[in-house]
């Protein structure tokens, strides 16, 4: 059976824990409510696919979410940004399901609602794992995974030590607090790194990283289910500029070799990490060689493209997962796809009147998240499918320079 098509089963005597609260389907009588936490365009994307699924779905929000809080009907809005668990419990009791927009969420609370019975996908030890960069790159590193060159550091002197053995710049990440771009600090040498230091010291431990010449970056999503079905998505390729990723390919043009193994890896990530939902899992290639680099427990922008791209998007996969209900194809059903981000070009954009403009694109897919602009902000994205790559992605970025306004200005 190639790669492509392998669809991994549950085996009774490696069962996760995690698994043994499902969803009695035969049962059912009313829609599940899957419960969101956080209130971003993921969580604006999921509820898309819930609609189409019939499941009800609740949101858990922050006072300042814009996105997904227009358009979900029951909200739940946090007292303050630091959520209290009595907040998030309450909450989570109303809920079959709990899955979550972003990672960046306590494991400590995640936990205790667990213990309290609360369903919460994923669990808090995938939370763990994923939130903390330095813990990640450990465990897989005691799992055997081929990584890039890298090190723990808790002190200025070890950060500097780094610099001088593998020559700046170098590459500073602290364990916790980056999503969506942030938390990735180029820096050109012990002054620079000072400022690092002293200014995030609260996220200790950081991981430092030499400047990678890279041959390229890619993705692969794995999602697997409460029941242990297990699936990958074909590998895309990445853009990433200044740690944001702003453009991703499908599909990317690896070797087959590169492509099958970056799937064979994802998949046995998510069943010995027994992640439940989405587990996206970013390579660098380096030299001809795959590397794992990162990993994040949820829909992930590398996997925005699959909405158009896929026979079954990763949103509708991620809830499949988290219910127990058997994952859908992840076949590519186009010849190719492009997905560009659109990232706000001032503190006051306004999209409406170049919608007509974006939209007389030939294959383009418009999702914009319903955020106020702000310089350098992801406030949406742009698919285009076609016959190639090429054909696509330029399609793409003249799409993105239409909801930019460029012709106006060029003209």
């Amino acid at each position: 059976m190639s790669i492509q098509q392998e669809r991994r089963t549950p085996d009774s005597e490696n069962h996760s824990d995690s698994n043994s609260k499902t969803i009695d389907w035969p049962k059912v009588t009313k829609p599940p409510t899957v419960g969101i936490i956080g209130g971003g365009q993921l969580a604006q994307m999921l509820y898309q696919s819930a609609i189409s699924l019939g499941i009800e779905a609740h949101l858990f929000a922050s006072p300042t979410d814009e996105a997904a809080p227009k358009y979900f009907r029951d909200i739940t809005r946090a007292s303050s940004e630091s959520w209290t668990p009595p907040e998030i419990y309450h909450f989570a009791q109303k809920c079959d399901a709990v899955t979550f927009d972003h990672e960046l969420v306590s494991p400590n609370i995640v936990r205790e609602l667990e213990k309290r019975g609360c369903l919460m996908l994923p669990t808090a030890s995938t939370l763990e794992l994923s939130a903390n960069k330095a813990n990640q790159r450990q465990r897989l590193t005691q799992l055997g995974y081929s990584l890039p060159p890298y090190q723990i550091c808790n002190t200025l002197s070890e950060i500097t030590s780094f610099g001088a053995r593998y020559g700046w710049p170098i590459v500073i990440k602290p364990s916790t607090g980056g999503y969506d771009g942030r938390g990735v600090y180029m820096v050109d040498g012990e002054t620079d790194a000072a400022s690092i230091f002293n200014s995030l010291s609260s996220h200790l431990p950081f991981v430092v990283e030499p400047k990678l010449q890279l041959d390229a970056e890619g993705s692969v999503l794995a999602v697997r289910s409460t029941t242990g079905e297990c699936l990958t998505y074909p590998m895309v390729k990445t853009l990433q500029v200044e740690g944001m990723c702003r453009e991703v390919t499908s599909p990317g043009d690896f070797p087959q070799e590169i492509a099958a193994e970056a799937r064979r890896v994802a998949g046995k990530l998510a069943e010995e990490l027994e992640v439940i939902g989405i587990l996206a899992v970013e390579f660098f290639v380096i030299d001809g060689k795959l590397m794992v680099n990162e990993l994040a427990p949820r829909p992930h922008n590398s996997g925005h493209i699959t909405i158009e791209a896929n026979v079954t998007s990763q949103f509708e996969n991620h809830l499949r997962a988290v219910l127990g209900l058997p994952l859908g194809s992840t076949d590519l059903r186009v010849p190719a796809a492009a997905m560009v981000n659109l990232i706000s070009n001032s503190n006051s954009q306004n999209l409406l009147p170049l919608l007509p403009a974006a939209l007389s694109v030939k294959g383009a897919s418009l999702h914009l998240y319903s955020k106020s602009s702000r310089k350098n902000r992801k406030i949406g994205h742009v698919t285009v499918t076609a016959g190639s790559v090429e054909e696509a992605l330029e399609a793409a970025h003249q799409t993105v320079d239409h909801l930019s306004g460029l012709e106006i200005l060029e003209g």
